[in-house]
């Protein structure tokens, strides 16, 4: 039902993370070119960060 009680993974969190940094970056970018490409960055890191996590765990 609700999640409010739930404990969050570090996968969940770092999806959100991502997410937000994503969208912080394409909104920056329509005013400030290199503010927006250090925010990708940095979301590219958490992105691979997270397709380690999602390969070292058996989802067959």
């Amino acid at each position: 039902m609700f999640r409010i009680f739930q404990p969050v993974s570090t996968l969940d969190r770092l999806k959100e993370k991502y997410s937000l940094l994503m969208k912080r970056s394409y909104e920056t970018a329509l005013y400030d070119k290199k503010r927006s490409d250090l925010l990708h960055d940095k979301a590219s890191k958490i992105l691979a960060e997270i397709r380690a996590m999602e390969e070292s765990k058996d989802y067959s």
